[in-house]
């Protein structure tokens, strides 16, 4: 009778017990991924909001829980050996906790055939996130373990700016040691001083611990980071019996550096990104193809040195056959004096374009530039290689840089300065280096004045051109005036010369 009153409170303390237990594992369960949380997370997207623990031990017969902490995603997936959830009991018993929205397995009793790698897969709308855990099953029976402790998770090393903020986390697994003075312990210092870290303040260690205290970990969190506080730290774990390890980690200092700001995975956030760098590339591209020209004249026209007190006394020759008379005398001349201030004379040409050469020499002397309109009609519309090259080989002689506005495209122009480079006494060989050769289209811009480009290139070919002031204005029309009175002196004297020629 005795016996039997002494038993029935025991059964019912072991009952109690057993109550007291599964409360705690399923707090533990509940709680573990709302504690301990990443601090200062970007805002939005797929992300584990605190480590997740790689390695995991457990005993036969124990209790052990798995755990996976995300936010912003859609499902979790969990998987044993690349085979997805449920499991079949001869591979594992672990079995989703539905409290914790998927982020958790556990199984009541640990079995040999739940040893293996398990993984959680997460994943929303843009990213795909994955945590893998290997789990080793120790011993044969339950609570039996009192070795070395083992590391579940070791701190990662980490770079963080002046000022910035660092989370080191360490944590083993040391089981249950059944000696009453045995306390296990795990603590945080800097190597260079041996001195524990506070548990509170600018720089603290946070203890934790799982599953019935076999699992112990530590948070060390600095704040504020001075220059005194990169360096060496240093995790000890300790189960009280004379077995502890150490685990290090160094602080190292990031420099300041350009970052995007880009979230892992932000694949959007990316492709927006590069899709402002192809606009950006291809408006600068655009902006070269139209605005290099007068960016290029804008500089040398302000900076070139003037072409002055040379002895010249015009800025260019313009020479041309009767029948281009309405190009030059209507085009030709008014603009490059009215809009664009360059001195210019005229001399119209023979119809004997072999002797063009000893025509325009005499006059070249006193002229910056030789401008020479060439067009079908002035070679009595015989345009091929033999007629055109004569024409360039007598200006290629000149000993003022000559500029040919041609009409019409001259397609052999580059077979030309190709023989003129091999260097052979062949007379029929000539060098293109004195001339610039430009083409006027009668159907480009506005009323066939040969477009923006042409004048361009025409303009940087030309003597460089200063600003002028209003005041000296009234001077550039005299010199228009001055210039178009010439225009008919030069005009007369190029029929005397044809006469002399005749």
């Amino acid at each position: 009778m005795f016996f039997l009153k002494m038993t029935i409170p025991v059964k019912r303390g072991l009952i109690a017990l057993s109550l007291l237990t599964a409360m705690c594992q399923g707090n533990e369960l509940k709680d573990y991924c709302s504690m301990h949380k990443f601090d200062n997370l970007p805002p939005g997207g797929l992300r584990f909001t605190k480590e997740v623990v790689t390695t995991e031990y457990a005993n036969i017969g124990a209790f052990k829980a798995l755990h996976c902490c995300l936010r912003g995603y859609r499902s979790i997936e969990w998987y044993k050996d690349n085979r997805a959830y449920p499991w079949p009991g001869g591979e594992s018993h672990f079995i989703l906790y539905p409290e914790s929205a998927n982020q958790t397995i556990y199984a009541q009793k640990v079995r040999a055939s739940d040893a293996g790698r398990y993984s959680c897969r997460a994943r929303n709308d843009t990213t795909i996130l994955e945590g893998d855990i290997t789990l080793a099953v120790l011993g044969e029976k339950s609570g039996g373990y009192t070795g070395k402790p083992l590391p579940t998770y070791r701190p990662a090393s980490q770079l963080v700016p002046l000022g910035g903020a660092a989370r080191l986390f360490c944590e083993a697994y040391l089981g249950k040691v059944e000696l009453p003075d045995a306390k296990n312990s795990v603590t945080w210092s800097k190597s260079d001083s041996n001195v524990t870290l506070p548990n509170h303040g600018r720089i603290a260690q946070h203890r934790v611990s799982r599953e019935n205290n076999q699992i112990i970990g530590s948070y060390l969190e600095i704040e504020d980071i001075t220059l005194e506080d990169y360096g060496e730290y240093k995790c000890e774990v300790s189960n009280g019996v004379d077995e502890e390890i150490t685990l290090p980690a160094h602080v190292y200092r990031q420099e300041p550096q350009f970052a995007l700001g880009l979230q892992n995975g932000s694949w959007r956030r990316s492709f927006l990104v590069g899709v402002l760098v192809l606009v950006l590339l291809i408006s600068a591209g655009a902006f070269y193809a139209r605005c290099w020209l007068p960016l290029v004249l804008l500089c040398r026209d302000k900076f070139a040195p003037l072409e002055e007190n040379d002895g010249k006394e015009c800025d260019a020759l313009v020479c041309y056959h009767e029948k281009d008379s309405s190009l030059v005398i209507g085009i030709m001349i008014p603009t490059l004096e009215s809009r664009h201030r360059y001195k210019c004379t005229a001399l119209e040409l023979s119809q004997l374009n072999q002797n063009w050469g000893a025509e325009i020499g005499p006059h070249a002397v006193s002229s910056r530039r030789v401008i020479v309109i060439l067009s079908p009609a002035s070679l009595g519309n015989v345009w091929n290689e033999t007629s055109v090259g004569t024409v360039l080989n007598q200006l290629s002689s000149l000993t003022v840089p000559t500029i040919v506005i041609a009409t019409k495209d001259l397609s052999n122009t580059s077979t030309i300065a190709k023989r003129s480079n091999r260097g052979c006494n062949d007379s029929s060989e000539f060098s293109l280096d004195r001339l610039k050769i430009l083409r006027w289209d009668e159907n480009h811009g506005t009323s066939g004045s040969g477009g923006q480009k042409f004048w361009y290139k025409l303009r940087l070919a030309m003597p460089p051109v200063r600003p002028i002031s209003a005041e000296s204005g009234c001077q550039s029309v005299a010199m228009i005036v001055q210039a178009n009175g010439k225009c008919g002196q030069q005009k007369a004297r190029s029929r005397e010369s044809l006469e002399v020629l005749v």
